[in-house]
């Protein structure tokens, strides 16, 4: 079966290492060059600069045509994708004999969409997972070949949660790719249950302190590496990178603050210690460093 792989994002680094040690790889597909750094200059994504270094050959389309055109040339049995970043029309979906499987990081239906594992820590979900499925016309619709559940530890960052189900997916990815080599068909998705996991904005990323502090937790946690959960104090942006619920019986209005030996914020229901955070313009520091810079002690409020 000759593959193509499909991705613009280093999630798809380890996918396409398992793939090319065990199937018949005939190179990737990314996306194109972006401007980047001061000096917006084109640079690759980091996909790319890994299948460029490992010598696999690596196209880069713009736009829908370019990409029938590839397909059309390199004639792939099948195309696996994976955080591509581009919606594939239906025309181009069929040019493969077996069309194109994706790997979706939930346990589809719930979470439909580009940021799935972000809205499942943000939600508090216990249980999430890897489906791997067969690409239509919908948004994440089309049929199942294969599901494998990840049980929630709570401590999980986007970065972590994307590690541990990108590994294991590669045992789901080989399921599903026995199956198409059976002839096996997937089974249809049902809508029943289904969410939708938008886009991430940097907005996204603004605290709102009147949450319970558990919600504010799972938002940090959600938005490392991107975003950032950020709020803002006297006028510029603060990023906060780690917190922890205070044990204290001090009282705190959402946002308010004391600056004690902690970093004390008030919320919905109690109040977090910040530990790590990042003040626009400056370098990652604990809360406690930055507290020494601020010279007024009393009547602080974040937002």
């Amino acid at each position: 079966m000759r593959i193509l792989v499909a991705s613009s994002s280093e999630v798809g680094i380890p996918i396409l290492n398992h793939l090319l040690n065990n199937y018949d790889v005939i190179g990737v597909i990314t996306s194109p060059d972006k401007p980047k750094g001061r000096g917006r200059e084109l640079r690759a994504n980091n996909f790319a600069m890994h299948s460029n270094s490992i010598g696999v050959d690596t196209f880069k389309p713009s736009n829908n045509q370019e990409l029938n055109d590839l397909l059309v040339k390199k004639g792939p049995d099948l195309v696996v994708t994976v955080a591509y970043g581009r919606l594939i029309k239906v025309s181009e979906l069929a040019i493969p004999k077996y069309g194109w499987l994706n790997i979706h990081f939930s346990l589809l239906p719930r979470w439909r969409g580009a940021a799935p594992v972000q809205y499942a820590i943000m939600n508090g979900d216990e249980t999430t997972g890897v489906t791997i499925f067969k690409l239509d016309e919908g948004m994440d619709t089309g049929p199942i070949y294969s599901q494998s559940s990840y049980v929630m530890k709570g401590d999980e960052t986007t970065q972590l949660l994307l590690e541990r189900l990108t590994n294991q997916a590669l045992q789901s990815l080989d399921n599903a790719l026995w199956k198409i080599s059976k002839g096996e068909e997937p089974c249809s998705q049902t809508d029943s249950g289904s969410s939708l996991a938008p886009k991430i904005t940097k907005q996204d990323g603004k605290l709102d302190w009147s949450n319970d502090a558990q919600k504010i937790l799972r938002v940090i946690r959600a938005f490392i590496p991107w975003p950032g959960a950020w709020t803002e104090f006297t006028g510029s942006k603060i990023q906060i990178l780690s917190a922890e619920v205070a044990e204290t019986s001090a009282h705190l209005e959402p946002g308010e603050i004391v600056l004690t030996e902690r970093v004390l914020v008030g919320t919905g229901d109690g109040i977090l210690e910040l530990i790590e955070i990042k003040p626009e313009g400056k370098r990652l520091m604990s809360a406690r460093e930055w507290a020494l810079g601020i010279h007024k002690k009393s009547n602080l409020r974040f937002g």
